[in-house]
C-alpha cells in the first residue's frame, strides 16, 4: 500500500493493487445525509487511475504501510490509521511440496506499529517527520490518536488476510471469500469494527469489475486482539505444525477488562476463545473452549485486609436469570453443547454464595456445571483428576478434523466447555491446556498415520506457555490501570467518533441502478426434489431412480434442486471421539451424484454436505443454476439423550438462490410410541438452536423444507392398522397419526404444511421384504419419515414413497416443489452498471472538482441508454407530503378525499358467491360465474 498527500486542498489517496481510494473532508453535507446524523463526513473522492500526480498528490516514502486500519473522529478532525510495521506470527494452513518446501495457506500478522494521518489539517504532518527518542514520545503525547497508536502497537494485535481470523477453524470452513468473510465473521471479536465498517459498506456499493482489484488490496483489514503463534515440530519427514488462536471479546465494552458480571444483555467482561489447530500433511484438527467471568450480576468491593476483594451479587438471581440465559443461547447458537467448569474456590463467604447462585441459574436452565476446586499446583501435577471429571464432556463434544488426502469431513466438535474463575488467567489457561492435549491423543489414537511426538508435546506445551503470558500481561496491564484504558475504549467503539463515508459516484450509480431494477430482474419457478430415508446402517446396491426419479412427481424429469437427507447412515458406537463414519457419507454423494448426472444431458453437482452422527444432508444443484446460489452455509443441533449425543438430532443448511432464501432441515427425533413430548421438545431445541450468520434462524427464510425420520407414530392397535392399510383406509390412520394431532394442536410444527397422504406407512418393515414387522416387538406401521414445508413462496407438487427400496426397514419419502424465485441477471447488472461508469467518466474528465460534485449530487438522473425503456417514476414536488394510507372507506388515488362506493347490481336474497370458484380472487377463473342462485347446487 502506499499513502498520497494532497495539501491543498487537503486530501488522502491510498494505492493498493492497482486501485486508487481518495479520502477528502466533505466541504458540504451530501443531499443524501441525514440531518440528524452527529459523525462528521468524508468523501471518496472520484480520480481516473494514474493522474494522483497531476492532481497534486505526493507521496510519503518514509514508512512501509501494510494496510488500512480505518478511519476515526477525534477532536473535531478526521483520522485515516494505516498498519505500518507487522510481522508474520502464524500459519494455520499449509501445503508441503516435492523437496520438503512448505506453502503457507493461511498466513496471521502481528501488528508492531500504526499511525494515524489526518484528512482535514497538516498540523500533525511533522510529528511523522521527526525520527528521534522525543519526536516519538511527542508522537504518542501530543496526536489526538497517540494513546490509540500505543494500543494498538503493544503487540498485542493480529490480523490475516488469508482467512476470517474472527471465526473458528469449523464455523469459516477451508475456503476463503471475502463476502463470505464479510457476511459471517463474528464482530464480537473485531477490535476495529467502528473504524472499518463505512469501508465495508463502500466495498458493496462498488462495480464488479472494480471488486477483484479492491479485495485484492490491503484496504480491508479486520483485526483481533489476544495472542496468536504457530510452531512446527522438528520432524521434517513428518511435519506438524500447532496453532493457537486466542481472541478477546469485545462484548462488554463499558467494562472490558473489570472483575464485573453479566450485563442485561447477557455480555461478560474478559470473554476469551482459544482454539487450538493442528495441520500435517493428511489432516487439519481444531479444537475450541471458551473462558470469562463468570455470568451474573456482582462487582468487587475491598474487603477487610489489605488488598483483599470482596464478591457481592447486585442482584438477586432470579432478576438476571434472563441475561445468563442470553449469555449460554448466544454461545449454544455458535458452539453447540455448552457445558460449565465453574473454578472459583470457596475462600470466603461471599465467593461462596457466588457459586451457590452460579449453580442455580446454571440448573434452571438445564445447563450442566461442574464445580473444580483446585490450585494451580494441583492442575499441573495432578491433571489426570480433572480429565476423568471432564471424561464425558470430552467424549460428547468430539474434534474437527479434516481429512486432506481424502477430502472429507472426519469429526465435528458439536459443544465447547464455558470455563469461569475469579481474578485468574493462570487457571482456566491450565484447564484448557490439559484439555486440549487430551483431545488430540484421543483423535489422532482414531487417526491413521498420526502419532504424537515427544518434540510435538513439548510444542504444545510451550504454545500454551506463550498464550498464558500474553493473555495475562494484556488482563494485568488493562486491569491496573482501568480508568486509563476505559478512555481509550471509549475513542475505539464510540459511535461519536465513527466517520461516515459518502461516496458520490457510486451513490449516484446505485441510484440509476435502482430506477433500472426491472431491467436486470425476473421471476422464475425452480424444482424442488427433497428426499428422506432412514436407512438402517445399511449400503445400498440397488439401483435408487424410483426415489430420485418417481413416476408421479409432476417433474418434467429431474428438479434443479435436490436435497437428501438421510438417517442413521451409521451405527453410532460409544467412548469414541469421532463419532461420525465420513465413508458412508461419501458413499452417499457418489451415488446419489452419479444417479442424477447419467439420467438426462443437465450436469448436477454435490454443493454441500453435512453429517451430525448417524443424520446426514446432501445438497445437489443443476450446473447451470448453481451461479445464482449464494451464501451456503450449515448447522446442526445434538437433541439425544438431552442434547449430548449425536445419535439424534439435526443438519440445516441455508442458501440464496439469487435474492430468495431457502432453508433445508433433516433430522432424527426421538423414537417410541409414547415420546411424542420428547419429540416436541426436540422440535424446540432445534428451532431454537440452529443458528447461521447474522444470527438467523430458521424462521428467517422465505422457504423452509423440513424432512427425516421425527418417528411419530398411529394411536391405533397393531391389528387395526393393518387392516387400514389393506383397504387403503389411510384417512383414518391419519386422523390417529401423533404428528398430525400436534400440528393440529399447534404444538410441534406450527405454520408447516404437508401435503396430504396416499401411500402406505414407511416404517417397520422386515428388511429386504415388503412385509410390515413380524419380529417378537410387532411395531405398529406408522409414517414415522415425513416431509413438511414453509413460506409462500412454495407451491407442493406432489408427496410419495417408493416402496421398491426393500433393504432397510424403512422406505424413503419424496417430495417436490415448485418455488418462484426472484432472480437477478448478474451479467446484466454488470453490463449496466459498467455502461453507466463509464459514462459518468467520460463525462466528468473535463470537469472541475465543483462541477463535479454537483453533477453527482444532482436529483434528477437521466440515464440514456440504448434497448432500455426508462420507467417513469412520479416526483413529488418539493414539501408535499404523502397521501394518507387507504382504508376500507376511504383510497388516496381517488383524490378529493371522496368515499368508496362500490355497488353491486345483484339481489343478495336470490343469489349468493359461486362457492365452486377459485378461492383465491386472484387466480382468474373463467368457467364460472361469480354469482349462482342460493337454491342451486
Amino acid at each position: 500500500m502506499k499513502l498520497f498527500i494532497r495539501k491543498e486542498p487537503r486530501a488522502l489517496a491510498l494505492q493498493s493493487n492497482g486501485y486508487d481510494l481518495v479520502f477528502e473532508n466533505s466541504p458540504k453535507p451530501s443531499p443524501q445525509q441525514d440531518s440528524k446524523v452527529s459523525q462528521p463526513t468524508a468523501v471518496v473522492a472520484n480520480v481516473p487511475n494514474g493522474t494522483l500526480g497531476e492532481r497534486g498528490f505526493v507521496e510519503i516514502t518514509n514508512s512501509l504501510f501494510e494496510g488500512l486500519l480505518g478511519l476515526i473522529n477525534l477532536n473535531n478532525h478526521l483520522f485515516v490509521g494505516l498498519i505500518t510495521n507487522v510481522q508474520k506470527i502464524g500459519f494455520p494452513r499449509w501445503v508441503l511440496h516435492k523437496g520438503g518446501q512448505i506453502e503457507c495457506k493461511e498466513n496471521i500478522f502481528q501488528i508492531i506499529n500504526v499511525d494515524f494521518y489526518c484528512l482535514d489539517s497538516d498540523a500533525f504532518d511533522p510529528m511523522f517527520t521527526d525520527l528521534s527518542e522525543q519526536g516519538y514520545e511527542r508522537l504518542l503525547n501530543e496526536h489526538p490518536c497517540g494513546d490509540l497508536k500505543k494500543l494498538f502497537s503493544d503487540g498485542s494485535f493480529y490480523y490475516s488476510r488469508d482467512f476470517d481470523i474472527s471465526n473458528i477453524l469449523q464455523e469459516r470452513g477451508l475456503f476463503n471469500r471475502m463476502d463470505y468473510t464479510i457476511d459471517n465473521q463474528d464482530k464480537k471479536f473485531i477490535w476495529n469494527t467502528n473504524f472499518i465498517s463505512e469501508i465495508v459498506q463502500l466495498r458493496n456499493r462498488i462495480t464488479i469489475e472494480e471488486k477483484p482489484l479492491f479485495d485484492g488490496g490491503t484496504f480491508l483489514t479486520f483485526v483481533i486482539r489476544g495472542f496468536c503463534k504457530t510452531t512446527m515440530t522438528s520432524n521434517l519427514d513428518s511435519p506438524t505444525s500447532l496453532t493457537i488462536i486466542s481472541k478477546i471479546s469485545t462484548e462488554n465494552k463499558e467494562n472490558m477488562f473489570d472483575l464485573q458480571g453479566i450485563d442485561k444483555h447477557g455480555n461478560v467482561a474478559n470473554f476469551i476463545e482459544t482454539e487450538i489447530i493442528v495441520t500435517t500433511e493428511q489432516y487439519i484438527f481444531g479444537y475450541t473452549q471458551t473462558r470469562g467471568n463468570v455470568p451474573l450480576s456482582w462487582e468487587v468491593t475491598e474487603g477487610q485486609l489489605l488488598h483483599s476483594k470482596k464478591i457481592k451479587l447486585t442482584q438477586d438471581p432470579a432478576f438476571f436469570q434472563a441475561a445468563f440465559d442470553k449469555h449460554f443461547d448466544d454461545l449454544a447458537s455458535k458452539y453447540g453443547v455448552v457445558s460449565i467448569l465453574n473454578l472459583v474456590k470457596p475462600k470466603s463467604e461471599s465467593q461462596e454464595i457466588l457459586s451457590s447462585a452460579y449453580q442455580a441459574c446454571a440448573e434452571n436452565k438445564n445447563i450442566k456445571i461442574t464445580n473444580v476446586e483446585y490450585s494451580s499446583d494441583l492442575l499441573t501435577k495432578s491433571s489426570h483428576k480433572l480429565l476423568y471429571i471432564l471424561k464425558q464432556d470430552i467424549y460428547e463434544f468430539g474434534a474437527f478434523v479434516y481429512d486432506i488426502s481424502k477430502g472429507i469431513y472426519v469429526g465435528k466438535q458439536t459443544g465447547c466447555l464455558r470455563i469461569s474463575a475469579f481474578d485468574s488467567i493462570e487457571r482456566p489457561n491450565l484447564v484448557e491446556k490439559c484439555v486440549s492435549r487430551e483431545v488430540i491423543e484421543l483423535t489422532t489414537a482414531e487417526l491413521e498415520g498420526f502419532e504424537i511426538s515427544t518434540d510435538f508435546v513439548n510444542a504444545h506445551e510451550k504454545l500454551w506457555s506463550d498464550n498464558n503470558f500474553w493473555l495475562d500481561r494484556i488482563y494485568n496491564k488493562n486491569y491496573k490501570n482501568l480508568s486509563k484504558y476505559k478512555k481509550v475504549y471509549w475513542k475505539l467503539f464510540s459511535s461519536s467518533c465513527k466517520v461516515n463515508l459518502y461516496d458520490p459516484l457510486h451513490a449516484y450509480i446505485s441510484r440509476c441502478m435502482k430506477k433500472m431494477k426491472k431491467d436486470f430482474t425476473y421471476e422464475k419457478d425452480i424444482t424442488i426434489f427433497a428426499g428422506t430415508f432412514n436407512v438402517n446402517g445399511k449400503i445400498c446396491a440397488e439401483d435408487i431412480s424410483d426415489w430420485l426419479f418417481p413416476g408421479n412427481s409432476c417433474l418434467n424429469d429431474t428438479a434443479d434442486v435436490y436435497a437428501i437427507g438421510l438417517e442413521e447412515v451409521v451405527e453410532l458406537t460409544p467412548g469414541h471421539m469421532l463419532s461420525t463414519d465420513p465413508y458412508a457419507k461419501q458413499y452417499w454423494e457418489k451415488k446419489i451424484l452419479q444417479s442424477l448426472n447419467t439420467r438426462g444431458s443437465q450436469k448436477y453437482i454435490h454443493v454441500w454436505g453435512g453429517q451430525l452422527g448417524g443424520v446426514v444432508l446432501l445438497l445437489f444443484i443443476r450446473e447451470v443454476e448453481y451461479s445464482k446460489v449464494k451464501h451456503l452455509e450449515g448447522d446442526v443441533k445434538k437433541t439425544g439423550f438431552g442434547g449430548m449425543s449425536a445419535n439424534k438430532g439435526a443438519v440445516a443448511v441455508r442458501f440464496t438462490y439469487s435474492t430468495t432464501k431457502f432453508c433445508l432441515l433433516v433430522s432424527h427425533l426421538a423414537a417410541g410410541l409414547e415420546n411424542v413430548e420428547q419429540r416436541h421438545n426436540d422440535y424446540k431445541t432445534i428451532v431454537k438452536n440452529i443458528r447461521f450468520a447474522k444470527n438467523l434462524g430458521i424462521k428467517d427464510h422465505d422457504v423452509i423444507i423440513w424432512m427425516g425420520d421425527f418417528n411419530y407414530r398411529i394411536l391405533l392397535s397393531n391389528e387395526e392398522v393393518r387392516k387400514c392399510i389393506k383397504n387403503r383406509d389411510y384417512a383414518k390412520l391419519f386422523e390417529k397419526d401423533q404428528l398430525n394431532q400436534q400440528m393440529i394442536a399447534g404444538e410441534s410444527f406450527p405454520y408447516y404444511n404437508e401435503m396430504e397422504i396416499d401411500f402406505p406407512p414407511t416404517y417397520k418393515f422386515d428388511p429386504g421384504t415388503k412385509t410390515y414387522d413380524t419380529s417378537e416387538k410387532m411395531r405398529i406401521p406408522a409414517w414415522t419419515d415425513r416431509i413438511l414445508s414453509r413460506g409462500d413462496a412454495l407451491k407442493q407438487m406432489s408427496y410419495g414413497s417408493a416402496q421398491n427400496l426393500i433393504f432397510s426397514d424403512h422406505r424413503p419419502v419424496f417430495a417436490t416443489f415448485k418455488s418462484l424465485v426472484t432472480v437477478v441477471d448478474e451479467k446484466r447488472k454488470a453490463e449496466i452498471a459498467s455502461d453507466i461508469y463509464e459514462k459518468l467518466t467520460e463525462e466528468m474528465a473535463n470537469l472541475t472538482e465543483e462541477e463535479r460534485y454537483i453533477l453527482l449530487n444532482k436529483s434528477d438522473i437521466n440515464i440514456e441508454k440504448e434497448d432500455v425503456v426508462q420507467p417513469i417514476l412520479p416526483e413529488l414536488k418539493k414539501g408535499k407530503k404523502l397521501p394518507p394510507p387507504s382504508s376500507d372507506t376511504r383510497k388516496w388515488w381517488i383524490g378529493n378525499s371522496k368515499q368508496v362506493k362500490v355497488l353491486l347490481d345483484v339481489d343478495a336474497t336470490k343469489y349468493m358467491i359461486n362457492p365452486r370458484r377459485q378461492v383465491n380472487p386472484f387466480i382468474r377463473d373463467d368457467k364460472e360465474p361469480f354469482f349462482v342462485l342460493r337454491n342451486s347446487e
